[in-house]
């Protein structure tokens, strides 16, 4: 580990103190709640907080104005300082861990649409709906990447981690089968007349992935190997339980062209991209460069007053703009808006479902369409991509810019992918 503390960005350790503040908050309030010491505190993160998301389990009415501003500062914060640990513990910074953590996007997404068909029984609900399910999944990549950590830096053969990243792998997507199948299996809707034969031929399947995998993942690191294929598991597993909710629904319930739309234009997004910008990010690659990604030891002033025919400078400025396109890091950033914006608009318009966000129902009230805010997301991914365009991340910031794109990823693709969900089952 290269850093310490005092290493630190003044901006990561704002961060990691204001965190530490606002959970000492939280944890005070419930404590107090718990010994039935009546106070504005508690009451205030009852009403705001608590109650919300338990109203939220099995409808949709859990957000508010204190509520949704608290998640917005609060993720942010996490991101600069998560950015910190992953650079303390030296984790690959790459766009490799983009896709490493991608399955946990979908994770859950059919986490949240299997709460919603009402298929978990009541210990679970309400870890099923924000920010729960945010928390849960953060849970389970901090377990999967501390158990790869281990892995790597275990003093055995090559061969020997290999096995044991595939073991532990399946070990821990075993753990998940064993820990939702159950709450899955002691539902009322399940008790109702789904068969769960399908839920469970998937789920155990699910645990041979790493072995399936093994030869397709080996330009990961051993840590994103096991955050990715346990990652990956869990949603063969939701998937699984759902794939018996609807085997046990009317055909006509079933619907699956918004499938088309909201998936497919996406990948063509990503498709049309990621081919506009890789001869231009090889041409980087080839120097040593990375769009975005300033020289080692150089900061952003330094940069901005180089001559512009300094060689490196040169180079970056002129295929910045399309090798932005190549990385994952954009261009699933930018898909990711698109597909909020195409779900959200299907839903509302073919479906009658409703906006339950309150900025996005603003945007959508202004507009008078729900086609509008399709637009405005469009237009978003547009502004994503010029911001990383055009962006200088000092080369010890290559986490954080890793976890922005991430971030921006996560508020748009995983709602968009938990509404055409609820819309292909019905629910």
């Amino acid at each position: 580990m290269s850093d310490s503390w005092a290493e630190l960005y003044d901006y990561e350790k704002w961060s990691i103190h204001a965190l530490i503040g606002i959970a000492a908050i939280l944890f005070s309030a419930l404590a107090l709640n718990a010994l039935e010491f009546d106070n504005p505190l508690t009451r205030m993160v009852i009403e705001f907080y608590i109650d919300p998301v338990l109203d939220d389990a099995g409808s949709d009415a859990g957000y508010n104005e204190v509520n949704t501003i608290t998640y917005a500062v609060v993720l942010a914060l996490f991101v600069a300082a998560l950015s910190a640990w992953l650079r303390i513990l030296e984790i690959d910074s790459s766009e490799a861990t983009i896709l490493a953590l991608l399955p946990y996007v979908l994770w859950a997404s059919l986490g949240e649409v299997v709460e919603d068909a009402e298929m978990f029984d009541s210990t679970l609900t309400a870890f099923f709906v924000s920010p729960g399910i945010h928390f849960q999944t953060a849970i389970w990549v901090v377990i999967a990447g501390a158990v790869g950590y281990s892995i790597s830096h275990r003093e055995m053969y090559s061969e020997l981690k290999d096995n044991s990243v595939e073991v532990t792998s399946s070990i821990l997507i075993l753990v998940q089968f064993v820990l939702y199948g159950s709450s899955i299996s002691n539902s009322e809707v399940v008790a109702g007349g789904i068969d769960l034969a399908p839920f469970a031929v998937i789920g155990v399947s699910a645990a041979f992935l790493p072995w399936f995998f093994r030869e397709s993942t080996r330009y990961f690191t051993h840590v994103q190997r096991v955050v990715y294929f346990v990652g990956l598991g869990g949603s063969m597993i939701f998937f699984g339980a759902l794939s018996s909710y609807a085997a046990s629904v009317p055909e006509d319930q079933l619907v699956l062209w918004p499938l088309l739309v909201v998936i497919g234009v996406p990948v063509m997004i990503c498709m049309a991209m990621h081919s506009r910008g890789i001869d231009a990010a090889s041409t980087l690659s080839s120097h040593g460069l990375v769009a975005g990604i300033l020289p080692p030891g150089m900061t952003e002033d330094e940069y901005l007053e180089l001559p512009e025919f300094f060689p490196e400078k040169e180079l970056l400025e002129k295929h910045r703009n399309s090798a932005a396109m190549a990385y994952p890091v954009v261009f699933l950033a930018v898909s990711g808006q698109v597909l909020d914006g195409l779900a959200t608009w299907i839903g509302i318009d073919y479906f009658g479902y409703q906006e339950k966000h309150l900025l996005s129902a603003k945007i959508i009230e202004i507009f008078g369409s729900p086609f509008g805010f399709t637009l405005l997301k469009a237009g978003l991914g547009a502004v994503v991509w010029y911001f990383f365009a055009v962006a200088n991340f000092e080369n010890r910031q290559q986490h954080l810019r890793l976890l922005v794109g991430l971030m921006i990823l996560v508020v748009g693709m995983a709602p968009g992918l938990r509404d055409v969900g609820r819309l292909v089952i019905g629910v």
